[in-house]
């Protein structure tokens, strides 16, 4: 065809037309448009708005609205939608879902991947649960009841039994085959495992092989013999520090005779890892984990939590009465000591809490051990000798300030400087000492080592380095200020 506005004699190419993305709406763009559908009771166009939305912005929306809206907006959704949505729900909307849809519950339920699905039940009340399993179908109910069979922080909790299984004698032929026609219901299809008759686990072994072999080749041909594999009694952080190791999107999941059992994802790795860190972060704080996010935690949850150990360090800090009763008369004829108690109480706590955090953090990665200890010592000493020399010569520092304008009192501030300056070496040093130390023997006593480790290490730090600094001062300012 000719083009009017083209060179004459040429002809007229189309122009190319842009090519625009979609653009996937989220939760916080149809949250009104959705409240205003259930509003008029306008369930089709409710349900192609819902189905325009990610499962975790439909568990977003549906938190947003009242349980009576949230439940008629669920039951609009696909079994399979609706299964995904209800995993990304908090637990207390869980439950508050679950009541409200009644019998039509089961259905939903049993369309969670099953590692979900225990997760839930698991938290559920005992009579609810009970009810729901009663109501699976037989497959269903013998699914969910092996995974529940498992202790509650293991990997057995994690796996699902949703995964690609071929043996060795098969073709790749065959095995692609069999992939097309179970992949839809496998959790993932990246990695296929290959077992012996017994169902042993023999080999894993990456999608991309079989793609690119040839189809008369048996399975047999593509094994290399080695694999990583995980016990379904193994703790949960087990496999976030194997597949971290390896970089995995999937582990196979064994018993103890080797028979594969079922397999654990990235996806619910990555779920522990957060809840881990989250909890390792709130011991670290000086506090029992929380259960739940923190605008979900009820008031008497929180006080709880939080009162237990500032109760107990509360306690602990009251031993500096009696440290300080001990060294009355020379506070009373020095009294400018008292005006630094702070600040070497405050460089202890600090350098403790460090020192301890970070071997809390290089236990929970396994970078060292209890067996380290003396390396550790060596190291954290020599750290803890050039820390201390720079913050003791700052302390000697401000006690020449702060007497030369005036604020502090004394005769003999170089006395009282070195005083101060001995004194916070050697409280640093202790600090070090007993930071990386008290991590080390609760590991080795089998106790989480975040737990209280890091404000106890500063409670016990205000203690002795009140011992320490007054002390020190009694020896350095004998015959002169005291």
């Amino acid at each position: 065809m000719k083009c009017p506005l083209a060179t004459p004699g040429r002809d007229c190419f189309a122009l190319p037309v842009p090519h625009t993305t979609p653009i996937t709406p989220t939760a916080e763009i149809l949250r009104p448009e959705i409240q205003e559908l259930l509003d008029r009771k306008q369930y089709r166009e409710l349900r192609a708005a819902l189905e325009q939305l990610a499962p975790a912005d439909i568990a977003d929306t549906l938190e947003a609205l009242d349980s009576h809206d949230a439940a008629t907006a669920f039951r609009l959704l696909p079994r399979d939608l609706a299964g995904e949505s209800l995993a990304e729900l908090e637990l207390d909307a869980q439950e508050d879902l679950i009541q409200a849809l009644g019998r039509s519950a089961t259905r939903i339920v049993e369309a969670m991947d099953p590692d979900d699905r225990a997760a839930l039940l698991d938290e559920m009340p005992d009579q609810i649960a009970r009810r729901l399993i009663a109501s699976f179908s037989p497959e269903t109910r013998r699914e969910t009841q092996e995974i529940l069979g498992y202790p509650a922080q293991s990997v057995g909790r994690l796996m699902t039994p949703d995964y690609i299984r071929v043996f060795p004698d098969w073709s790749v032929a065959r095995t692609l085959e069999h992939i097309r026609t179970h992949g839809r219901d496998a959790e993932t299809i990246h990695w296929v495992y290959v077992v012996d008759d017994d169902r042993r686990l023999i080999d894993d072994i990456h999608i991309r092989k079989f793609l690119l072999a040839d189809l008369g080749s048996t399975v047999a041909k593509l094994m290399d013999d080695r694999f990583i594999s995980l016990d379904a009694t193994d703790d949960r952080e087990e496999a976030v520090r194997i597949m971290g190791r390896y970089d995995r999107s999937a582990l196979p999941v064994v018993d103890s005779l080797g028979r594969l059992l079922g397999i654990v994802t990235h996806d619910d790795v990555a779920d522990v890892a957060e809840e881990e860190a989250t909890e390792d972060i709130q011991k670290l704080a000086g506090m029992e984990a929380l259960r739940e996010p923190y605008m979900h935690a009820g008031f008497a949850q929180m006080l709880t939590k939080r009162g237990g150990w500032l109760v107990l360090l509360f306690l602990g800090q009251m031993l500096t009465i009696p440290v300080l009763r001990a060294f009355g008369a020379q506070l009373d004829a020095a009294p400018v000591l008292i005006l630094f108690i702070a600040l070497i109480i405050a460089s202890g706590g600090n350098t403790g809490t460090q020192a301890a955090s970070l071997l809390i953090r290089a236990l929970a990665l396994h970078e060292v051990s209890p067996h380290d200890w003396w390396q550790i010592v060596r190291k954290e000493l020599l750290i803890g000798l050039c820390l201390g020399s720079v913050l003791g010569a700052l302390g000697f520092g401000s006690v020449l300030f702060w007497t030369a304008t005036g604020v502090a009192v004394t005769d003999h501030p170089l006395r009282v400087g070195m005083a101060v300056g001995t004194a916070v070496v050697g409280i640093v040093l202790w600090a070090v000492l007993l930071g990386s130390m008290f991590p080390l023997l609760l590991h080795r006593l089998k106790l989480d080592p975040a737990t209280i480790s890091s404000p106890l290490v500063a409670t016990l730090m205000d203690v002795s380095g009140l011992i320490i600094y007054l002390a020190v001062a009694l020896l350095v300012l004998r015959g002169t200020v005291l």
